[in-house]
């Protein structure tokens, strides 16, 4: 079976080097066969030299099907854009989490004040806004704690005192506090 899945992994790998609508449905199942192969238990690397590929590129298709293609079900033509989850940070990892060495570990070790807090949740709606490949990956529990989001935020800042409303457009609309000069102005 590995001769015929490496067989097939170059001939998707060839059919997506031609720009047309089927190249995600190549590039898709090419990380399929990619991902069984590592899963028989063969070395990026080595599938890599079998493929004409670099072991980088390897870990990143293993990574699109292992990360979004199984868990959407495996079926390719229910997927996402390959292309989108190829380049997410899901798949290569996140540049500025990765240890440069242990003093930047040291300077940048988990903040729990409440403005760590803020920074981190700021840092993960970020993450999930510039990033749509997680979208089809979150479930309805987290889509129900997204929608639910705004009113906790909401609630923070009032309870806090920092937030008061403005009539807008015929509603009324929760605006912060340090807004006022600007609008008093």
């Amino acid at each position: 079976m590995t001769k015929e899945r490496i067989a097939a992994i170059k001939q998707h790998l060839e059919a997506a080097e031609v720009p047309n609508k089927l190249a995600s449905f190549h590039m898709w199942s090419a990380a399929m066969l990619m991902w069984e192969e590592v899963d028989n238990g063969k070395s990026r690397s080595a599938l890599g030299r079998e493929i004409g590929k670099s072991h980088t590129h390897v870990r990143y298709m293993y990574n699109c099907w292992d990360v979004v293609g199984r868990k959407l079900g495996g079926k390719i033509e229910d997927l996402p854009p390959f292309n989108e989850v190829y380049h997410s940070t899901e798949v290569r990892g996140d540049p500025e989490s990765a240890p440069e060495s242990t003093e930047r570990q040291r300077r940048e070790a988990p903040d729990h004040t409440a403005h760590g807090q803020v920074m981190a949740a700021a840092n993960a709606l970020n993450a999930l806004a510039t990033n749509p490949a997680y979208w089809p990956l979150l479930d309805d529990g987290d889509w129900m704690i997204l929608s639910e989001l705004p009113a906790v935020i909401e609630s923070i800042l009032r309870d806090a005192g920092r937030l008061c409303a403005k009539w807008l457009s015929g509603r009324l609309v929760p605006i912060r506090l340090s807004c006022l000069v600007s609008l008093t102005a």
